[in-house]
């Protein structure tokens, strides 16, 4: 019963690590959470039950230590995220990924043991507060660097969330309004019902003659953007090709003037305006 006990502990312990890797893996890679939480929860309990079973069989602490951090912890992150998502990220990447996240939460639990002995479990709990903040502040220069945000769209009371890159390149407008129009993979538009209308707008791109792209008016866009976040009401978006997106880390490109006080902004303000 004791040694039942002291595995009940090694379980919930593992658990609850896999559980905060796989968080900041998927915090870092920009994959919204929403959707995958089923999917997190599932890969974190089979990588605490295999770790158990490894230490059990080996009954080597370093045996066990290694396997974990190059086997089985990146198996757990690449199942705990969605296949459409996971076809995107290189299995290198992902795999230097946890390393990377895995020896900075173990650093900080163990710098923190050996400062304050409290309770592992303890110790595990702040390690995540400390982790998180490091994390979030390398994520949000990272990201910011790169142009990439954090996206939802709305459209009548369903939510479809997506990474957008900010490209200052995308100067697509709906005429001779001139709205604003993003650009979207076709998974965005799952949340779309069949009902719903689709108008091309025409454009030009460098190396063509142009042509047009269908494009749908979604109820709410939500653009995270440091702490802080920007909300747009009846925003156009325009469904592309997926192969715009293959290989890249986002699955959108926000407009130039999503950010702008003078056009994107006005048009949105215009319309709230209109509504109420």
């Amino acid at each position: 019963m004791i040694y039942a006990f002291y595995l009940d502990i090694f379980l919930l312990r593992t658990f609850i690590t896999n559980c905060l890797i796989l968080i900041f893996v998927i915090y870092m890679l920009k994959i919204p959470l929403t959707g995958n939480v089923v999917r997190l929860i599932a890969s974190a309990v089979g990588a605490s039950v295999c770790e158990c079973v490894l230490l059990l069989l080996a009954g080597s602490y370093a045996f066990y230590k290694w396997i974990s951090v190059l086997v089985v912890v990146p198996l757990a992150a690449r199942l705990a995220i969605d296949r459409q998502a996971g076809r995107k990220i290189p299995f290198l990447r992902l795999f230097a990924l946890c390393i990377f996240v895995t020896v900075l939460t173990g650093g900080i639990v163990t710098a923190l043991d050996s400062f304050l002995s409290s309770d592992a479990t303890v110790m595990i709990c702040f390690g995540f507060v400390i982790s998180y903040i490091v994390l979030k502040c390398f994520c949000e220069r990272s990201n910011e660097s790169r142009r990439l945000y954090r996206v939802t769209l709305l459209k009548d009371g369903k939510r479809a969330c997506a990474t957008a890159l900010y490209d200052t390149g995308n100067l697509l407008k709906k005429q001779p309004q001139q709205i604003p129009v993003h650009i979207g993979g076709s998974a965005l538009f799952d949340i779309v019902g069949e009902d719903v209308s689709f108008f091309d707008v025409p454009y030009k791109s460098l190396g063509n003659d142009g042509g047009s792209i269908k494009v749908c008016e979604f109820d709410e866009m939500t653009v995270m953007k440091g702490n802080g976040k920007l909300i747009l009401h009846n925003v156009l978006v325009g469904r592309a090709s997926d192969s715009l997106f293959e290989d890249n880390a986002y699955d959108m490109i926000l407009n130039e003037a999503v950010f702008s006080n003078k056009t994107g902004m006005e048009n949105t303000l215009g319309k709230q305006a209109a509504h109420k």
